[in-house]
């Protein structure tokens, strides 16, 4: 199964709430965003750790490759200080 791609070179302003609107309305696994190269820090500042997403940036010619991995659910529970 291919990565779902979008392209969001032209999107100067707004960057982090288009890529999560794009990250809520898919169901795809790997999702690669093609971003301006040189704003890698800001990307990853406002993403924090990603939540239930995997976050790499591969540098590209032209473009930085921002890809977003879905997370597998774990079932390992995490413990709970208030509960111990």
């Amino acid at each position: 199964m291919k990565n779902k791609i979008v392209d969001m070179r032209a999107v100067t302003c707004g960057l982090v709430p288009a890529i999560v609107a794009e990250l809520d309305g898919t169901s795809a696994p790997v999702v690669d965003f093609h971003i301006r190269m040189g704003i890698r820090e800001e990307i990853m500042s406002g993403f924090g750790s990603g939540g239930n997403w995997d976050i790499e940036i591969i540098p590209d010619l032209g473009y930085d490759l921002l890809r977003f991995t879905r997370k597998h659910n774990s079932v390992v529970s995490t413990l709970n200080v208030v509960e111990y």
